[in-house]
């Protein structure tokens, strides 16, 4: 699958070490069944390294025994390895994404199929759209459409292909209440 191209927003103000620490961390978290979404070191009155998670593919939510085991691994493998020697101590946060993390490659859109999404577009206006399919070069959605009155139930337009490099952002929407 081609990839929607854009770097997050905040990757050019991270801290170089982070970089370094994926190759040390990135086995173990495949190991644990995960794919690694992210690495950050934060430095403050105390240096953070953020570690952020989730499955390559499907819909399945990481949950909080996995992620409590995968911290737990990373923790004896980091301090075995030796690593962070110049800083004195460090918290290891490890976590997942998020529902309202951008979306920014063809499988954290798969990881989504199904459920409603706010897309900003390169030309045109924005969309609320509920996410049918993902493709090599795209997406399939079905635009919301307003309900005629209050109460009455939400239409969707029907399916449209946007490309990816036609995407300038998009997350998804947290629904409370959604009936297949």
């Amino acid at each position: 699958m081609a990839s929607p191209r854009r770097p997050r927003e905040d990757q050019e103000s991270r801290d170089p070490r982070a970089s370094a620490l994926v190759s040390v961390i990135e086995p173990t978290v495949t190991a644990h069944g995960l794919h690694l979404e992210e690495v950050d070191l934060a430095s403050g009155p105390t240096t953070t390294l953020r570690v952020v998670v989730d499955f390559a593919a499907g819909t399945e939510q990481v949950d909080l025994d996995t992620v409590a085991g995968l911290s737990e691994a990373l923790s004896a493998v980091l301090d075995g390895a030796d690593v962070l020697t110049e800083v004195a101590s460090y918290d290891l946060e490890v976590s997942t994404p998020g529902a309202t993390r951008p979306l920014t490659e063809p499988r954290h859109f798969a990881r989504n199929v199904g459920r409603l999404l706010e897309i900003e577009r390169e030309e045109g206006a924005p969309v609320v759209a509920r996410l049918e399919e993902v493709a090599d070069d795209g997406v399939v959605v079905a635009e919301q459409r307003p309900a005629p009155k209050k109460g009455m139930p939400v239409k969707y337009g029907d399916p449209v292909e946007i490309a990816f490099d036609a995407i300038r952002r998009a997350r998804v929407q947290v629904e409370f209440s959604h009936k297949e």
